[in-house]
């Protein structure tokens, strides 16, 4: 029987909100600014946010989907900032899972209060977490609050808000 490619089943889609950096650092010496975007990759996806001009504190607010396939395989985050002549400055990375709001996702919340914190993860150890995120079930949806420390560099601050969303058909 000849093998069939393999193609990983969708088992839910995460909506990422890529809200805001801080504290980012200054890419462009002669300028003293930087002109920061975000790209996140899952396995071959990559997605990416709108450059922000000249901020170390840039403000996108955009909503980023990745279709998840492996709840244990990290999601990839790296802040770059855009170059027009030269390849773009890396100006930091870090990751996070996937697990958490995965586990969340599974749960019977349709009786849990609105608002209502279903787990919180610390910043311990190896994770790139800068403060503690927290799983919550918020107007009928799991969403998870996330401020990653970025990583290769001196400072800087990404704040995401995680949202899971059910394919229809697909039993977690």
């Amino acid at each position: 029987m000849a093998a069939a490619a393999h193609k990983e089943e969708v088992i839910g889609k995460l909506n990422v909100r890529v809200v805001r950096g801080s504290n980012l650092i200054i890419a462009d010496p002669l300028t003293h600014t930087s002109d920061p975007y975000v790209i996140l990759s899952y396995g071959p996806q990559k997605v990416k946010t709108s450059v922000q001009k000249k901020n170390s504190n840039p403000v996108w607010n955009e909503v980023l989907q990745l279709a998840v396939t492996n709840p244990t395989k990290p999601v990839k985050l790296e802040v770059f900032d855009e170059d027009k002549f030269t390849a773009d400055d890396s100006m930091g990375v870090a990751e996070f899972n996937v697990t958490d709001i995965y586990d969340a996702a599974k749960l019977d919340l349709k009786h849990v209060s609105d608002g209502a914190r279903i787990k919180t993860i610390y910043p311990v150890g190896v994770n790139y977490l800068g403060a503690e995120s927290h799983v919550s079930w918020k107007n009928g949806k799991v969403v998870q609050d996330i401020t990653l420390k970025l990583s290769k560099v001196d400072s800087g601050l990404i704040v995401l808000q995680l949202e899971w969303v059910h394919v229809p058909g697909v039993t977690l």
